[in-house]
């Protein structure tokens, strides 16, 4: 979803100001949003637009990005527009803007509008790197050191093949950046203040802008956020322990399901699957069944459901027959789709995330520092956890552009230029994604927000849980302003399917 040791936040005010605030806000009351209808079912009033931005904003009449955007306009009373970010960094979030669209509320009072950043989806220039896929043998027994160890050259090859064919964009895409166009696109809609709902890695979108134009914010929700204050080892060490952290919450609450994960898990370490058709073998390990639950269904809860039919599936596929066939067909799916999200965890949305987190974060941990990583991932998080950090740990190895770290809200300074913003922070106690101490550390940063936390290991909560408690504070913030209390707490919410059953008897506490 990383830390800068260079940090803007020790810069003095003075400068701060005139680097990231009237420039941008004077530039952008010029340029214009061009819209053209693009209906889609369900939504006929939607419209498409494109948005220039300089690549680099001490070079306005130089190159530029054209940003590819989507409005669903209001339906009533506009308050004003509410941008949103899904997260990654590097994933597309053209169509986030749906996200709010679930609630009529929202969509009567805001242009809901979704934006691809720079270098990202269909926004031009864009990200094209070739995905470079490294995997463990399919064993229970891999030395996740020295796997990592053997996969870090590989990433490096990777990271510097793709600086080379992105040489013209690489160094400008980072969040910064990113945040300087989102105050552009803020002027050109016309709105005196932002409403953003930023989603993991959007919350550090979100924070940045707080911290770069305090003044500029009317209401901002950091949902399922990443720490204001981290490092790349930070990223590389506690986000990828948090899938374990999810994954005992689902112990917790459906001992069948945790069951589903390892049993199936370890069928497939014990005799891998071929899921290929006629000529064209596909071997599924214990590992890419790890990669499906990871990518497809753990993150989110209403998900959770699932993870049990798709173990069903894998024993079904060992099946000699039609009903085998069907099995390995769904499979197949659901391993591209994982394939897809994280390709090993290298270059596979075109290699935007990993060059966007490396030019936010200036710290390059070396041999020994990941080495002791990886190993401590690995002792907390025995599951998921090596899968992730071994090639987490190593992942900005080989670029060699020069970072534009984002702010760090830590010094005294930085801490009393965001205290009396009135941030909303969405938080869960077993994030799969971002952990808890990142919300807390967010809340810290901000004492004047509001924290509201579920019980849950889902990531990303506001509209998605089905939890009132959680829904109807935000929901009322981006519409009135009022502020909850400063710390709620909600129960979690089982999504439906579930098998609950061993909570019904009183056999599990949730926890």
């Amino acid at each position: 979803m990383l830390k800068s040791r260079r940090s803007l936040s020790l810069l003095p005010l003075v400068v701060v100001a005139a680097a990231f605030g009237p420039a941008s806000g004077a530039s952008a009351q010029a340029a214009q949003i061009s819209w053209s209808a693009c209906p889609i079912e369900d939504y006929p009033t939607l419209q498409c637009g494109t948005f220039e931005v300089p690549y680099d904003y001490g070079k306005p009449t130089g190159k530029k990005f054209t940003l590819a955007l989507q409005k669903l306009p209001a339906s009533g009373a506009k308050i004003g527009t509410l941008f949103a970010n899904p997260g990654g960094p590097g994933s597309p979030g053209l169509n986030s803007w749906a996200f709010a669209s679930t609630s009529q509320s929202l969509s009567e009072s805001f242009d809901l509008v979704g934006f691809d950043p720079r270098g990202v989806g269909e926004t031009r220039p864009a990200f094209d790197c070739e995905p470079v896929g490294v995997g463990p043998d399919n064993t229970p027994n891999v030395d996740w050191p020295g796997f990592s160890a053997a996969a870090t050259p590989i990433i490096a090859r990777s990271n510097r093949a793709c600086q080379r064919k992105s040489a013209d964009f690489i160094a400008h895409v980072g969040t910064n950046n990113v945040v300087r166009d989102l105050d552009a696109m803020r002027a050109a809609v016309g709105d005196a203040k932002l409403n953003f709902w930023g989603m993991s890695y959007g919350s550090r979108i979100g924070y940045t802008y707080a911290y770069r134009y305090p003044q500029r914010v009317r209401a901002i929700i950091l949902d399922g956020p990443v720490t204001p204050n981290g490092s790349w080892a930070n990223f590389a060490e506690v986000r990828s322990g948090s899938e374990d952290q999810a994954l005992r919450f689902i112990r917790s609450v459906s001992p069948a399901t945790y069951a589903a994960v390892i049993s199936t898990r370890n069928s497939l370490f014990a005799s891998q699957l071929d899921i290929g058709t006629a000529g064209r073998p596909t071997r599924l390990g214990g590992y890419d069944w790890l990669r499906i639950v990871s990518s497809e269904l753990l993150l989110q809860q209403t998900n959770w459901p699932g993870i049990t039919k798709a173990a069903g599936q894998v024993a079904a596929a060992r099946i000699v027959g039609p009903g085998g066939y069907d099995a390995r067909a769904v499979l197949r799916k659901l391993f591209a789709v994982a394939q897809a999200e994280d390709g090993d965890g290298i270059s596979a949305d075109g290699g935007a995330t990993s060059a966007i987190n490396c030019v936010d974060y200036a710290d390059r941990p070396g041999a020994r520092q990941r080495s002791r990583i990886v190993r401590n991932v690995v002792s907390r998080a025995p599951v998921f956890g090596g899968l992730l950090v071994s090639s987490e740990a190593p992942g900005c190895t080989g670029y060699t552009f020069r970072p534009d770290p984002v702010p760090r809200i830590a010094s005294r300074a930085s801490l009393a230029r965001v205290r009396n913003i009135k941030l909303a922070i969405s938080d869960s106690t077993a994030d799969a994604a971002t952990p808890l101490v990142w919300g807390r550390a967010m809340a810290r940063a901000f004492p004047s927000a509001f924290e509201v936390t579920q019980q849950t290991g889902n990531h990303v909560n506001f509209l998605s849980t089905e939890s009132r408690c959680v829904d109807d504070p935000l929901q009322e913030y981006l519409l009135t302003l009022k502020m909850a209390p400063r710390r709620t707490t909600c129960l979690f919410t089982a999504p439906a399917g579930l098998d609950m059953s061993a909570v019904a008897a009183g056999k599990r506490k949730i926890g």
